[in-house]
């Protein structure tokens, strides 16, 4: 398995991040969102927690779509 690349960091308070990510696992490439916390014992390099969702890359469109219909709705809750 290669070294998942972070193409996306935010910041979610003083000590959570959520990364997006690109991974590879046994040939399939899948996309990894996940919330990393900054913990006393990692030494000050955030670590991912359990907290996330992996979906293959090829259902990435799918995610997309999803998003920018959320964000052309604006706050319409």
């Amino acid at each position: 398995m290669s070294e998942p690349r972070t193409y996306c960091s935010i910041r979610k308070g003083n000590s959570e991040e959520i990364r997006v990510r690109l991974a590879e696992h046994h040939g399939a490439a899948f996309v990894d969102i996940r919330t990393f916390a900054l913990l006393h014992s990692s030494g000050g390099e955030p670590v991912p927690t359990r907290n996330g969702v992996c979906i293959s890359r090829f259902r990435l469109g799918e995610l997309i779509a999803g998003l920018q219909a959320i964000e052309r709705e604006g706050s319409g809750l």
